[in-house]
């Protein structure tokens, strides 16, 4: 008698799957990582530079380097609030977050409106 080996013909073993994970009371799984994802989070730089802007020429700005200060931290802030917007206004289109989307818009609107009527004034 040959001998074959005890085991019959290699079979490859199933790759471990992950499992998703799930939001607690719904059955999507979560999104984690999505880059078409829009949160409130992506807006931080422009509100970061747009507050201490809007704090010097509250407090500060009869100064010349205050003012100065502030219109260097506004203009980064507003652009960043453009791309911000731009964002949210994406997500908008796209139905998702509708109500974080339309908070952001009015939010960086009236920040940016409120920092060029400031600078104006000063």
């Amino acid at each position: 008698m040959s001998e074959q080996g005890t085991a019959g013909p290699k079979r490859a073993e199933p790759e471990t799957v992950k499992p998703e994970t799930v939001k607690p009371g719904t059955a999507e799984p979560e999104a984690a990582g999505r880059p078409d994802e829009f949160g409130l989070a992506d807006n931080l730089a422009a509100l970061v530079l747009l507050a201490p802007a809007l704090a010097l020429l509250r407090f500060l700005g009869e100064h010349g380097w205050a003012y100065w200060t502030a219109v260097v931290l506004g203009g980064l802030g507003v652009l960043a609030a453009a791309l911000g917007i731009a964002a949210a206004v994406r997500s908008l289109r796209r139905g998702r977050r509708r109500l974080l989307a339309v908070y952001t818009i009015v939010l960086l609107l009236v920040s940016c409106f409120l920092l060029v009527v400031r600078l104006v004034e000063s």
